[in-house]
């Protein structure tokens, strides 16, 4: 039967970011609740008008503030340094930086609560748009105690701001979070709102970093050099380290390593090193370096390649609630032992180089339908040579309800119903049935059909 996907190239869609910064794909992540039955959106965050809670959102542009003092060599600058500045202003205030490079050293005091040093001060610091600005920090001191760190940004100060800036970061300076616990040692000098304080971030927009401001950072279309670890929330952004987070959402980011993280959700991005689902939605990615599921969520429209030295492009290592539905799988799919499965594949076209003999060869899921399997075969089986460690009651090649199962170019079956073959038994010891499979590779003239009917 026909091989008419094979080699086809599914995937790379090409698109320009505002600031220049060209990625390629498209992709998205809900944030979700690993409790919950039905995946909800997130519920914001940041200070840069984030859209945390809906990855199909439209994004406002965003414009530096207005500066309320400025600092450099010329005569309209109000002060000569920006540590001058930084000493002698009100916390919060607009801090605007002339062209060349800026030394600060941050002022902490002993923390109130928990460890680390609070910032006594955060500002907003506006680099200029068309000229190098940088802005370097120096390790904090105190005279009447050991500065170890974190540094926290207080919630009477909120976090600080940074536009066009090109940033030099030490490891040991920081711009984290106070822990929702700790919050209540801080009652008398704050009146806000504490859950917006536990999901403010700091504003990274149009910016170089290098280094890590190691705490939440919202940011749009800026590049960061080095490894993060830290609660993120990019829009345009390129990050050439690995990336982990408590919870990450993105949108139109390229990751030119592994993205990591517990929570959340990325859109139409680039992630070239191997991404873990923990917990995340991944919408209208390309997946360079495959797929890993650790944990529950969804993938959706999304372009998945073969991990590293390997043609397996998803690995599954236990049982997780994943619908992997409507995306392009250039490799093979196995569950690393019994009983590590996902709840779904629909829709998905596996198409594969022709010398592979299994795209799926296990039982990585409890719902295998309205898949187009393009270069290899399914092999239903287990370790065990039963499926007694699976809900056997449940695992289907066909949906029931539309009677359709899944297109196999390496089977040539007999035709039973206009585009519908004979049923098939799947190879494997588990004897498991295609009951409806597919005539041809079109799955969405099947899907018209039944949306027609």
């Amino acid at each position: 039967m026909g091989d008419s996907l094979e080699g086809t190239g599914f995937g790379r869609r090409s698109f320009l970011l505002g600031s220049s910064l060209a990625v390629v794909g498209a992709a998205g992540c809900l944030e979700t609740d690993p409790t919950a039955e039905e995946f909800d959106g997130g519920d914001g965050g940041g200070n840069g008008g984030g859209d945390d809670g809906d990855p199909d959102a439209t994004v406002s542009g965003t414009e530096a503030p207005e500066p309320d003092f400025t600092v450099g060599d010329s005569d309209d600058a109000d002060y000569e340094t920006v540590q001058q500045a930084y000493d002698a202003l009100e916390s919060g205030d607009v801090i605007g930086l002339e062209p060349g490079t800026h030394t600060l050293q941050p002022d902490v005091d002993n923390a109130r609560a928990g460890d680390g040093e609070d910032l006594t001060k955060t500002y907003t610091y506006v680099g200029d748009p068309d000229e190098e600005t940088t802005l370097e920090f120096v390790t904090p001191e105190a005279r009447s105690f050991v500065v170890r760190g974190p540094q926290r940004f207080k919630p009477e100060d909120g976090p600080p701001g940074f536009w066009h800036l090109t940033l030099d970061v030490p490891e040991d300076v920081t711009f984290a979070r106070i822990d929702d616990d700790e919050l209540d040692e801080y009652d008398g000098e704050y009146d806000g709102d504490a859950d917006s304080y536990s999901e403010a971030q700091s504003d990274v927009n149009f910016c170089t970093v290098h280094g890590s401001l190691d705490g939440p950072v919202s940011a749009t279309e800026s590049v960061f050099y080095d490894a993060l670890a830290h609660e993120l929330s990019p829009r345009d952004c390129h990050f050439m380290g690995t990336v982990r987070g408590s919870r990450i959402t993105a949108r139109r980011c390229q990751f030119d390593g592994q993205l990591r993280s517990d929570n959340g959700w990325v859109t139409d991005s680039v992630i070239e090193g191997t991404a873990n689902l923990n917990n995340v939605t991944l919408i209208r990615c390309d997946l360079d370096g495959g797929l890993n599921v650790t944990g529950h969520g969804r993938v959706e429209n999304c372009v998945i390649e073969p991990q590293p030295d390997s043609r397996q492009a998803i690995s599954i290592s236990s049982s997780y609630r994943v619908d992997i539905t409507d995306s392009v799988i250039h490799g093979t799919v196995r569950s690393n032992q019994d009983g590590s499965y996902i709840d779904k594949f629909e829709l998905n076209v596996f198409d594969v180089p022709s010398s592979t003999r299994w795209i799926i060869d296990g039982a990585p899921a409890t719902d295998i339908y309205l898949n187009a399997f393009v270069g290899g075969d399914v092999r239903i089986t287990t370790d065990s040579g039963d499926l007694s460690s699976f809900p056997a009651d449940d695992l289907t090649l066909y949906d029931r309800e539309r009677e359709l199962g899944n297109y196999y170019s390496e089977w040539d079956g007999e035709e039973a119903a206009d585009g519908i073959l004979k049923a098939r038994t799947l190879p494997g010891d588990d004897g498991e049935m295609d009951r409806y499979p597919l005539a041809h590779d079109d799955l969405e003239s099947y899907v018209e059909d039944e949306d027609d009917d």
